[in-house]
Formats: structure tokens, sequence, C-alpha cells
């Protein structure tokens, strides 16, 4: 379940960005953005899962 929820949220993301009149830039800015975010989250979980 874990694992569906990141491309229906980016998905979700780029509908977004697009029905408010972003074009290729704006996806490209907001998928490193969402990328950047869920990089760090699975970096924050490992870290404190150890401890």
């Amino acid at each position: 379940m874990r694992y569906l929820t990141r491309p229906i949220v980016a998905a979700l993301v780029a509908l977004f960005i697009v029905a408010n009149g972003g074009g290729l830039v704006e996806l490209v800015i907001g998928g490193i953005l969402f990328t950047l975010i869920d990089l760090g989250s699975r970096y924050v979980v490992k870290r404190v899962s150890r401890t």
C-alpha cells in the first residue's frame, strides 16, 4: 500500500500544476521537489527506526 501511494500523489501533483496553467518547466521543478521530499522522508524513517 505504501508504494502505491507515491505514484498517486505524484500524479495528483502533476495534475494540479497543469490545471493551474503550469507548463513543462513547472512539472520538472515539481518532480524534482517531490523526489527530494520523498528521499528525505525515507532517510528520516530509516534513521528513526534505527534508534
